[in-house]
């Protein structure tokens, strides 16, 4: 396992060099991987036949080719699409990104705080491995709603980060009548191993249009409803630049207020996202989100009003 490890940071710390120069040499990165503190063997270069041979495992694993321009004789990433536009790859090389450059830091570890995502993350391994052979998981499971936990087979389809949560989406075999997969939290999972039984994946499902028209994991509400709301200039700034949903679309804008639209589920989620701007948000529609905000305010205004 530990070799397994090493071998992963040195092909991730490869494709991170290469994505951050834009185009390099070989000589280059030899240079670079001399000093890098992942170079636990002193190595004065990468290495020609490592290099070729990580490539290969790269694009094998990740999809990720790198080419060569034999007139300059650089390298490069074959596209930017998936890292410019977010994605996994995307993800896989910021995360790892960040922690080269913690590495890097040395004593300066102290002065850079992350969020912690809590434990169910150590799954992740067993999952990706299940999803990729097309087998199925035990899992032992306990909702927070619920004094005991309950072991089951699930068919895993994919995995989803929201909220500094790990979430597996996938068909539980003691529910084979379910039509819609369920989502699970993995910090609720007491134990998952791979199970010896296969599963075929089932050709309709894509994970992006799963979620498609909903915020984070709630699918409770089945149907997505236009939903506008009218934002302080302050406000707005923060929601231009982190836009809340991928439908956003800034429809007014002014020095005083902005209006956004949105086509998106009004999941519990959903509204406590827009909850959280307080008196800076105003919701034009739909006429029943609109209530339901302004009857929330008539009781906070009972609760914090002068007694």
């Amino acid at each position: 396992m530990a070799a397994q490890n090493k071998l992963f940071q040195r092909l991730i710390w490869l494709v991170d060099t290469i994505y951050s120069a834009g185009h390099i040499t070989r000589e280059e990165i030899d240079r670079r991987w001399a000093h890098s503190p992942y170079n636990d063997t002193n190595a004065t270069e990468y290495g020609e036949r490592n290099f070729h041979r990580h490539r290969d495992t790269i694009y094998e694993l990740f999809g990720i080719e790198i080419t060569c321009n034999r007139t300059t004789k650089e390298y490069a990433l074959a596209s930017l699409g998936d890292f410019n536009q977010g994605g996994v790859r995307a993800w896989l090389i910021d995360t790892f990104a960040i922690n080269n450059m913690v590495n890097l830091a040395g004593d300066m570890q102290n002065r850079i705080l992350f969020e912690r995502i809590p434990e169910g993350s150590r799954y992740l391994s067993n999952i990706v491995s299940a999803m990729k052979e097309g087998r199925r998981l035990k899992v032992t499971y306990q909702r927070f709603d619920c004094a005991e936990s309950h072991s089951f087979l699930l068919s895993p389809y994919c995995l989803k980060v929201f909220n500094r949560r790990w979430y597996l989406v996938g068909k539980p075999e003691n529910h084979p009548e379910e039509t819609i997969p369920r989502v699970y939290a993995l910090d609720r999972v007491k134990e998952l191993t791979i199970a010896d039984s296969s599963f075929r994946m089932p050709k309709d499902f894509v994970a992006a249009a799963f979620f498609n028209g909903y915020f984070g994991i709630d699918r409770s509400i089945v149907t997505p409803e236009h939903i506008q709301i009218k934002v302080s200039a302050p406000a707005a700034n923060y929601i231009r630049t982190l836009p809340i949903h991928d439908s956003q679309c800034e429809s007014e804008r002014n020095e005083l207020f902005s209006v956004f639209d949105y086509d998106v589920a009004p999941t519990y989620d959903f509204v406590q996202e827009l909850r959280k701007h307080g008196a800076h948000l105003e919701i034009l529609e739909p006429k029943h989100l609109r209530e339901d905000f302004k009857r929330e305010s008539i009781l906070l205004t009972r609760i914090y009003g002068d007694k």
